[in-house]
């Protein structure tokens, strides 16, 4: 059994005597366990409660236009905000590689610079040790005329005390 059959309204014919019961006994405020409704005519309270509705339902759709422009919002931001770090990252990547790529020249550099002043003393090195090698081939010629004149300079008085002594 469905309330529609048990609560009647005024001036419509019910189908069973229980539903006729029924309403004469949920019209009493001793069934109804409370203060009786203000004493508002039946339409009105019809249009007041449609009233009500509507205005809740408005709110509703208002307040439900206006969380979905809230969260359609915040989805744009979360959006952003993604694509932001997207770039910034990209940014960094690319900023660590000039960084990176300006070292490498940098070191490019110093190592042509390096090639340049090893080869320079190289040059030096091998021009030092042919000075080297004429110097002491020249003192070694010095000697030996050292050597030659002091012999000779021996055998000299040798010779002149010999000659002196056969005059």
């Amino acid at each position: 059994m469905d309330q529609s059959s048990l609560a009647c309204r005024p001036g419509q014919p019910s189908h069973s005597s229980a539903a006729q019961v029924s309403y004469v006994f949920s019209d009493s405020p001793v069934q109804q366990g409370g203060p009786s409704p203000p004493n508002l005519p039946k339409g009105k309270r019809r249009l007041l409660w449609g009233l009500g509705g509507t205005l809740l339902s408005g709110l509703g759709f208002i307040a439900l236009a206006l969380f979905e422009q809230y969260n359609g919002m915040l989805s744009e931001l979360r959006g952003d905000l993604k694509h932001f770090n997207e770039t910034s990252s990209e940014y960094v990547k690319k900023d660590n590689l000039q960084r990176l790529r300006e070292h490498t020249r940098q070191m490019i550099q110093e190592m042509h610079a390096s090639t340049a002043a090893r080869a320079r003393v190289e040059m030096e090195l091998q021009a030092s040790e042919k000075a080297r090698d004429q110097m002491a081939s020249e003192l070694q010629r010095m000697r030996e005329r050292l050597a030659y004149l002091e012999g000779r300079q021996t055998m000299t008085p040798a010779l002149s005390s010999v000659t002196a002594g056969k005059k």
